[in-house]
């Protein structure tokens, strides 16, 4: 029952929004690019597979133009002759043009098609197979963000990579609003979900942050994660976690505010109607618990996250953690 109503969801976000699934058409060029002058001393490897113990088949220079195909989590499909395709690591490309905007979504967003609230112990699969290894272990009242439907699973971003559930897990799939006119009080405009490691303190910041931006932002509002959430500080209820800096990582009061606001940032950045007016990354390798590109840093005057809400229509977010899961769904508000 459950995968008719994936089929059904499914044609009706395709009929509504006539976008393309970035992350699983290889058959036309999405984006310009060129491979990434961060490293500009270094040869970057093409594969012909997604995979780094394969032998690279092509290194390609800092700068050179590069058409690409196809999205993936740790990955980009890149052409390489008239019919060949190469795969390239995220963090070694830059993304110079979006060739359809209006089918396309901007890089690097993965958009969200589905949710579902786990009602029962779930197991996120490393591939589409029960007897693959598990990624994370979901209990119920968990919440996850769904990118798409592949024979019987759902396609989940777990951290790098994809993950995977056995759709007979889940009691049900809900739809994300294709558009604001089909929002409604319980269903979403947006939604986007990260997984973190079982650390307990940062566990703790994660929870707090999460009641600080669960709010309503009315039309022209501009909102600033720094000022929501903070001050970082025990008297705050915030416990000293790791904190990732451009050097290394060090300890610190509120340690893991990062993954909240750039959860946030993924989820604001699938509306048309939100403003971004600030977002820093976390330096060239980003945050490794997001594919490289979709991180948001917090904290500091220069590391902030800030958007203004130009919809004629109040906005709530809503942001939660469970069993490992960072979940936040942004709805239009009646």
């Amino acid at each position: 029952m459950i995968m008719k109503r994936i089929a059904l969801l499914a044609l009706a976000l395709c009929l509504l929004t006539g976008s393309v699934a970035v992350a699983q058409d290889e058959s036309t060029v999405i984006y310009n690019g060129i491979i990434t002058r961060r490293y500009p001393n270094s040869y970057t490897n093409v594969y012909a597979e997604m995979d780094t113990d394969t032998d690279p088949i092509k290194t390609m220079n800092a700068g050179n133009k590069i058409q690409i195909l196809a999205v993936y989590p740790g990955w980009v499909a890149i052409r390489l002759g008239a019919d060949g395709v190469g795969y390239v690591l995220r963090h070694r490309i830059d993304v110079t043009e979006n060739l359809d905007p209006v089918h396309t979504p901007n890089y690097p967003i993965l958009p969200m098609a589905y949710y579902a609230v786990i009602d029962r112990e779930v197991e996120v699969k490393e591939a589409k197979d029960m007897r693959s290894p598990t990624l994370s272990v979901l209990t119920p009242g968990a919440r996850i963000a769904i990118e798409g439907v592949e024979g019987g699973w759902v396609r989940v971003i777990h951290k790098r990579e994809y993950g995977y559930i056995n759709s007979n897990d889940l009691a049900d799939l809900l739809p994300v609003a294709p558009n604001v006119e089909e929002a409604g009080t319980d269903i979403p405009i947006s939604v986007f979900v990260s997984f973190y490691n079982d650390n307990p303190d940062r566990i703790v910041n994660l929870e707090i942050c999460c009641r600080h931006i669960s709010k309503v932002v009315n039309p022209g509002d501009t909102m600033n994660f720094n000022d929501m959430v903070k001050p970082f500080d025990a008297s705050n209820g915030y416990r000293l976690a790791p904190v990732l800096k451009d050097d290394g990582v060090k300890m610190g009061y509120g340690g893991g505010s990062c993954q909240v606001s750039s959860t946030l940032w993924d989820a604001l950045m699938q509306l048309p109607g939100i403003t971004v007016l600030q977002r820093n990354p976390h330096g060239n390798n980003a945050a490794s618990y997001l594919p490289h590109g979709m991180d948001a840093a917090s904290a500091t005057k220069d590391q902030n996250l800030v958007f203004r809400n130009d919809y004629d229509f109040p906005i709530r977010i809503d942001a939660s953690t469970h069993d490992l899961a960072l979940f936040i769904a942004i709805y239009k508000e009646m």
